[in-house]
């Protein structure tokens, strides 16, 4: 959902204008992405048209930002792989280990999620939320051993978990047979980006990494569900000393992830406005809104109107 201080995006080309390499400084021209922006006159008034969020930004307002705005740090978090189909075609072996029963199991006690919360104090931060499941679990181990199941289950929720790692993303917790992830501050806008990489590369590789090394076992294939919110969220202790006791995020944007995915039609990748208006233009040209949404009637707490949802189209590459 929306945030109280929503951050605002543009998109630039960089142009390098020159480079000292005595100095090591490199001077660059920021140019607002021509597939997104479109130089408008209005009311007598020149700046950039938003195509996509129809919003007018006077050349004025954007000296006066820039000129407030003084030295910014530059966040830059990559993904830890360069080609998402290579990264695929690197996992098949393990896969089929791991459905083999040959793969090592053997068991460590590991979370990321609570050394980075550990890091950070008690108190209301921005994050991006991803929440994945998957369809008819339950009809499916009805249907195989609890052996095969579990094998299925458990190779699931670990390639799901290194690819959220890859994405610079953490695990919150895992919820049976799907995940809730966080993408965190302080890169909030390259991490909406992050998030959308890390959904669609999720979907690459259930796609053409696990169901057909499923189907190659006789096996039944997966089908999910993924939501995608942004906004705020708590950083909470929970528990009971002695008894367990950790790290949690508690707010509405985790909520409305969750309800986004439940509402999600079977391999959609859903996606709340928050997200959207934060998101690349690369992304923003994949990400149609879709309407109606059954089951769906939550509004923006600050328009009253409805929060709207859109699916991510697959992209042609990634």
């Amino acid at each position: 959902m929306p945030t109280k201080d929503e951050p605002i995006r543009m998109d630039f080309i960089q142009e390098i204008v020159n480079v000292d390499e005595e100095k090591r400084i490199l001077r660059v021209k920021l140019i607002p992405d021509p597939e997104r922006y479109e130089i408008k006159e209005i009311d007598g008034e020149k700046g950039f048209y938003d195509k996509f969020d129809h919003v007018f930004i006077p050349l004025k307002a954007m000296e006066e930002s820039f000129k407030k705005s003084g030295p910014t740090p530059l966040y830059y978090s990559p993904r830890r792989f360069n080609d998402t189909l290579e990264y695929i075609k690197s996992r098949i072996q393990e896969i089929r280990n791991h459905l083999d029963g040959t793969q090592d199991n053997k068991y460590e006690f590991s979370d990321v999620s609570e050394e980075f919360l550990e890091t950070l104090p008690q108190e209301e931060r921005k994050f991006v939320i991803l929440s994945i499941d998957l369809i008819n679990s339950t009809r499916m181990s009805q249907t195989l051993s609890s052996t095969e199941n579990v094998k299925i289950i458990s190779l699931f929720l670990k390639e799901m978990a290194m690819l959220i790692h890859a994405f610079n993303g953490y695990v919150l917790k895992f919820l049976g047979d799907g995940i809730i992830a966080y993408f965190p501050e302080p890169n909030f806008i390259g991490q909406n980006d992050n998030a959308l990489d890390c959904a669609a590369s999720m979907k690459l590789l259930i796609y053409n990494g696990i169901n057909p090394m499923l189907k190659e076992k006789g096996l039944p294939e997966l089908n999910f569900r993924i939501g995608l919110d942004s906004g705020e969220a708590t950083i909470i202790t929970v528990g009971a000393d002695k008894i367990k006791k950790h790290k949690d995020l508690i707010g509405e944007t985790i909520n409305i992830a969750a309800k986004i995915q439940s509402v999600a039609n079977k391999n959609e990748i859903l996606v709340g406005e928050a997200t959207v208006k934060n998101a690349h233009t690369f992304w923003r040209k994949l990400l149609i809104k879709k309407n109606p949404v059954e089951k769906w009637d939550y509004k923006d707490r600050r328009t009253g109107t409805s929060y709207e949802l859109y699916f991510l189209k697959e992209p042609t590459t990634t």
